[in-house]
């Protein structure tokens, strides 16, 4: 085995030599090999072995453990002076990976600056990181006990035969089972002794095999299609008029203008033209409704991918994606890896959101992604949001992408009125004003339902004491404890502890106060204030499984709920046509966040929450809650002003060279003992600096190493370096040397670091 550079198509590194391996000398097989070392591996193959293949090999300088890597390359003849290991096994007779798959891989290996072996593995489903076989989820061999044999002749086949006679007594006269059950049953055998003995009874007439073929359910198809608007039926037109070839579309549409009609529309016709269409959602709380509507145009054809599925249902919707018998596949961020037959386009819905950015280990953006994805695989690809984000609009402006506006609510809905309760002049009870309690109480009587928005899960965001200004705190985090009423637990919500609540202050014996509000004290003052209300929570104290998020969502839209209260789970995408009001609280603790990010986040927040309001024939509006109603993001948001705050932020981020003006990568670095971390930025620092002095990378900016803005989590303490470019080649290539000296550095062994390229998050 010997190691290799990351392109499996430039020079080789200086070999690295091990102990000789048995077999000829036939392939020279380069693998990417699951483990954190930014390199590949070459191996000694039989022969060819197919790139994108996945195969059994040894690793380690004794082998004394297999993986399973991915084949990059295969070339004939190997070097007769370097001893390289032999591939164990060939697992697949089809390659897992497309040509274009293996490449957009690499192509983000590459970007990223990760692993490639990683890569690959996050690419590849659960079930197929073993070294197991490709198989036909819904297709199974059964075995059964014939019927034409009597009991002394079974006892004369069998009796020389304890084994075969010991599994015949598993089968009754009706029972069937699969391989898989018989293991199960017979706890002492192996699979493939099972397997040997079923072949002799197979052989002897006295069980026989069938297969059963499961099928996709199938959806009743409605075949309904809204009427589309004039701007609808343009985007739609667009957007086919690309099938075949890459194309990238903006859809900016307002909440309630129908982008999700266009997405139908948009799946049917590629699908009619035999091609497969991926929607790619930020949330699981978003698939329930979507998929009901997707599968009502498209039938069972429609198939889904997401963490909350298990590892055999995620490998059912990959199969199929895979062989093409799924025409649309919806998932969440990792569903961009899914194999398509005929890939045909590409959707990404709120494409604005931050949920698509993997937050740790291979830190990949799903959007961009997909995007650099549907250019290879020369197919369009469609971002669609009511709030685009800074990197993309600026991407329409330089001619990157192509606008598509959707400028009005279809039907005869309207955008919700906006109202504001000045905090500094109006008292509140438990986070709740007067005003909107009555503006809520005024809806219910009317018949309609109320959405009540707040970003704080729990029921207080702080226990403290008035008199010493003692609060609960975390010993594992630099974060305040919260108040869960319901299992009367303080809770950090960053590191998970759970902690008991005293009655009194620990220091001066004062008795307790719990300030700020959250979800749990907004329900426990609508229930004492509106009786007679049906509220429901939706937050993920409140959703913990799929079954509770449809039984929640079911209730809603059927009218059962009157008052939702919800965190930011509530605000995207989802329909409610009874929804009049909207009350937002406490927006203001978005205003005061040190990453440059946060006004943007603010703002999609507030007008994707005050969409819900109003998507009917009801008239809608929107209540917000602020001690800061002059504040320009707040203003610019609940008018719906997108024009006028993607200007203001543009002009702040251009002064500042950040996004969408510069390039950014943060490293990271976290270790047990105060001070480590920082001090092994500070290392790092200077192998960047000087590589950046010998290689005259002047573009770039290399800040000193800072404590992160918690910097302690988890028990952790944490600190970051931030590196900037105002371009993205001379930053990248800067990066390529400086982690290939990490990899070597004795200091990069004593804590744990990381590097994230075009970072979402800055804290």
């Amino acid at each position: 085995m010997t190691s290799t550079s990351p392109d499996p198509f430039g020079p080789d590194n200086p070999a690295v030599y091990e102990k000789d391996s048995p077999g000829e000398q036939a392939h020279r097989i380069q693998i990417a090999v699951p483990v954190p070392l930014r390199q590949v591996f070459d191996y000694l193959g039989p022969g060819p072995v197919a790139p994108g293949s996945r195969v059994l090999v040894p690793f380690g300088m004794k082998s004394s453990r297999s993986v399973v890597g991915v084949v990059l390359s295969s070339r004939p003849g190997a070097d007769e002076n370097i001893r390289l290991k032999a591939i164990e096994r060939i697992l697949d007779d089809v390659p897992v990976f497309t040509d274009s798959m293996t490449g957009l891989l690499l192509w983000a290996a590459n970007y990223y600056h990760h692993p490639v072996g990683e890569v690959f593995q996050t690419a590849i489903p659960v079930k197929l990181r073993s070294a197991v076989g490709i198989e036909n989820p819904l297709r199974e061999i059964r075995y059964r006990r014939t019927t034409h044999l009597s009991m002394p002749e079974i006892g004369k086949l069998l009796e020389r035969a304890p084994k075969q006679r010991q599994l015949f007594r598993q089968f009754s006269d009706s029972s069937e089972y699969s391989l898989a059950q018989l293991t199960d049953a017979m706890a002492t055998a192996t699979s493939a002794g099972i397997h040997r003995t079923l072949k002799s009874l197979l052989e002897k007439g006295m069980i026989e095999r069938h297969e059963r073929r499961d099928r996709p359910d199938e959806y009743p198809v409605t075949g309904f299609q809204e009427r589309l608007t004039d701007e609808q039926r343009t985007a739609v037109d667009s957007v086919i008029e690309s099938f075949g070839q890459y194309r990238s579309f903006v859809l900016h549409g307002i909440t309630g203008s129908g982008k999700t009609e266009v997405y139908l529309q948009l799946a049917q016709q590629c699908s009619k033209s035999g091609h497969q269409v991926m929607v790619l959602i930020p949330e699981i709380a978003l698939t329930p409704q979507l998929l009901e509507r997707f599968r009502s145009r498209l039938g069972g054809g429609v198939t889904v991918i997401h963490s909350g599925l298990s590892a055999q249902q995620r490998y059912t919707s990959w199969w199929r994606a895979r062989e093409g018998t799924a025409t649309v596949i919806i998932g969440t961020r990792s569903a961009v890896f899914t194999p398509m037959k005929q890939p045909g386009l590409i959707i990404i819905d709120e494409e604005h959101d931050h949920s698509y950015k993997q937050q740790d280990g291979f830190r990949y953006h799903a959007r961009d992604l997909a995007i650099k994805r549907a250019s290879m695989e020369n197919i369009p690809i469609l971002l669609g949001s009511a709030t685009p984000s800074m990197e993309s609009i600026h991407n329409v402006e330089k001619g990157k992408h192509r606008l598509l506006k959707l400028s009005q609510r279809t039907g005869r809905a309207r955008l919700p009125g906006i109202e504001w309760i000045d905090l500094q002049k109006h008292r509140q009870n438990g986070g709740l004003t007067p005003q909107l309690l009555e503006a809520a109480r005024t809806e219910i009587d009317n018949g309609c339902q109320v959405i009540l928005y707040i970003n704080r899960r729990g029921y207080a965001a702080v226990a403290g004491c008035t008199r010493c200004d003692w609060k609960a705190r975390c010993d594992r985090c630099d974060a305040w404890l919260t108040f869960h009423r319901k299992t009367n637990t303080l809770r950090c919500h960053h590191c998970g502890r759970i902690a008991r609540p005293e009655s009194h202050c620990p220091e001066c014996g004062h008795a307790l106060f719990y300030h700020g509000a959250g979800t749990q004290r907004l329900e426990e003052v609508l229930k004492r204030q509106l009786p007679d209300a049906r509220i429901v929570r939706f937050d993920s104290d409140e959703v913990t499984s799929r079954s509770r998020l449809e039984e929640i969502l079911s209730g809603i839209q059927q009218g059962d709920m009157d008052i939702v209260v919800g965190t930011q789970l509530i605000s995207k995408g989802h329909d409610f046509p009874r929804v009049t009001l909207v009350g937002i609280v406490d927006p203001d603790q978005g205003l005061y966040s040190t990453d440059f990010r946060a006004p943007e986040y603010l703002f999609q927040q507030l007008v994707q929450v005050a969409g819900r309001a109003g998507r009917d024939q009801l008239p809608g509006k929107v209540v917000i809650q602020t001690a800061h109603p002059e504040n320009p993001y707040l203003k610019l948001a609940l008018g719906h002003d997108y024009s006028g705050f993607h200007q203001l932020c543009l002009q702040q981020r251009k002064a500042a060279g950040f996004p969408p003006f510069g390039f950014m990568a943060l490293w990271r670095a976290e270790s047990a003992s105060p001070g480590a971390a920082i001090q092994f930025l500070r290392h790092i620092r200077q192998i960047g600096s000087n590589i950046r002095e010998n290689r005259n990378y002047r573009e770039v900016e290399i800040l000193d190493p800072v404590s992160s803005p918690m910097e302690k989590l988890a028990g952790r303490y944490r600190a970051q370096l931030l590196v900037k470019s105002n371009l993205r080649k001379p930053l990248h290539d800067l990066l390529s040397s400086w982690t290939s000296e990490m990899e070597t550095s004795t200091q990069a062994r004593k804590v744990r670091w990381s590097l994230d390229v075009d970072p979402t998050e800055m804290y």
